[in-house]
């Protein structure tokens, strides 16, 4: 893996696509260019549209088409998905549609009790789990982020990290560096063979407010 580059990426972004995020695809790919991002990951709740509408504007920057998916148990990602996975499965039936899609699973702040962790329902789905994001520039109790790195070690899992962006300054808050060449399936091989570091900080509560608002001004 020496000759290989080190490339800088942000697992988690979200599009105006989602209801509670105001970034335009270009908006994203102007933002991630600037912050030095090599690639992202597109992850709207529930669907692969604002992936698809980012991908295809995004010339240089490698962008993976991925959902943020809401189950009975809490949040997953999957990425390079196809076609959409509805929301509301059990956990343990979203994870075999993202595999049988040829997806790559990332379990997003596993233990945020605050935000649709999964909790102690990973214990579950350690067998199709690619990567737990153990570091998520929102969470706002450090301890949250510390025992998905603790349970990602006690199984040996590779690890990424995501700014869960739904505002531009929010972009590569948090990122991992992955030695790999610049395109999905090699940064995808490299995590999984644990060529990452991850690196980041927090982003506090603003983003929360500014998320909630937003939210509540696309429904009325």
């Amino acid at each position: 893996m020496s000759d290989k580059s080190s490339l800088k990426v942000d697992f988690h972004v979200h599009s105006d696509v989602s209801k509670d995020s105001d970034m335009t695809p270009r908006t994203i790919i102007s933002s991630a260019r600037k912050n030095g991002l090599d690639a992202i990951a597109v992850t709207d709740h529930d669907t692969i549209k604002g992936a698809l509408k980012v991908q295809k504007i995004s010339a240089d920057l490698v962008v993976f088409v991925g959902a943020e998916i809401k189950t009975k148990s809490g949040e997953v990602i999957g990425l390079n998905l196809k076609k959409d996975i509805e929301a509301g499965l059990s956990l343990e039936e979203t994870c075999k549609r993202i595999k049988e899609q040829g997806g790559f699973l990332i379990i997003p702040h596993p233990f945020d009790r605050f935000r649709n962790g999964i909790g102690k329902a990973i214990e579950k789905i350690v067998n199709y789990i690619d990567a737990v994001e153990v570091f998520n520039a929102r969470v706002l109790v450090g301890h949250f982020n510390e025992e998905a790195m603790e349970f990602a070690k006690k199984h040996s899992l590779p690890v990424v990290a995501g700014s869960d962006s739904h505002f531009v300054k929010e972009i590569g808050s948090a990122f991992t560096l992955v030695k790999a060449d610049k395109s999905r399936n090699d940064i995808l091989r490299a995590i999984k063979n644990g060529y990452a570091e991850i690196g980041g900080k927090k982003t506090g509560v603003l983003p929360h407010w500014k998320t909630f608002v937003t939210k509540m001004g696309k429904k009325f």
